[in-house]
């Protein structure tokens, strides 16, 4: 009986009920109050929230651990202080978003934006699509007629073959231009040791194909130069005392 109540006497001299600790929770980075912030005491399991103007007020002990927290700002936890008040400041979480890479345009691409804008009239020049009208229909029979009369007329107009040719060039200049960005004299010149003219009669003798161009990696295009330069130095007309580096 005397032990239980040494006990208990104990208990009460602990955890003395009737303190409360106060205080105030504030942004960090604002020094705004929060509110809704959740205010937790780790031994008694017991929890408040800040009103709008960030004060709590919770059931504790000097010495008890108390922990603050709210969605979106790093949760902290402090000691209860004999004078039962605190101030804290919660920091907002830094957000982290996915890494991403900004490459800057090549000159190729630069280049071909240039030219498209320049260009942008005559390669979106559309031309005009035959239609078939209804029997049933004068109306769309009339149109019909304008669609197929307006196309075959087009197709026969010297602005009409001008533009065409003009879009072929453009296509087939772009295509040549990106070629040139990986079949490159640099790197012929790195891997068959050739320079000026006969650097010339090689590239021109194997000219690259604009689809592998674009889908060859970088070890393929190596392969593919090395392969024609074996191929070019076994001809019996080559002239292999070209001058090299």
């Amino acid at each position: 009986m005397r032990t239980a109540l040494l006990s208990c006497l104990l208990f009460l001299s602990v955890y003395a009920p009737g303190q409360m600790l106060k205080g105030i929770v504030l942004s960090a980075d604002s020094l705004k109050p929060l509110s809704s912030v959740i205010v937790h005491e780790m031994a008694t399991q017991q929890s408040v929230v800040t009103d709008e103007q960030g004060y709590f007020a919770l059931p504790a002990n000097a010495g008890d651990q108390i922990s603050f927290s709210l969605l979106g700002y790093r949760p902290v936890q402090r000691m209860t202080p004999a004078d039962m008040e605190v101030k804290v400041e919660l920091a907002p979480l830094d957000i982290q978003l996915k890494e991403y890479v900004v490459h800057n345009y090549t000159p190729f691409q630069r280049d071909s934006a240039e030219m498209a804008k320049l260009y942008d009239k005559e390669l979106n020049t559309k031309r005009i699509k035959p239609k078939m009208g209804t029997p049933d229909n004068n109306a769309g029979v009339g149109i019909a007629m304008n669609g197929l009369i307006g196309s075959a007329v087009q197709k026969m107009s010297r602005s009409y073959k001008q533009n065409k040719k003009f879009k072929e060039n453009f296509k087939r200049d772009m295509e040549q231009k990106f070629i040139d960005t990986r079949y490159t004299p640099k790197l012929v010149t790195a891997l068959t040791g050739y320079e000026g003219d006969s650097l010339a009669v090689f590239m021109n003798s194997y000219p690259m194909e604009y689809a592998f161009a674009r889908a060859a990696t970088e070890l393929e295009l190596k392969m593919w130069i090395r392969d024609n330069y074996k191929d070019y130095v076994q001809r019996p007309t080559t002239d292999t005392s070209a001058t090299k580096k």
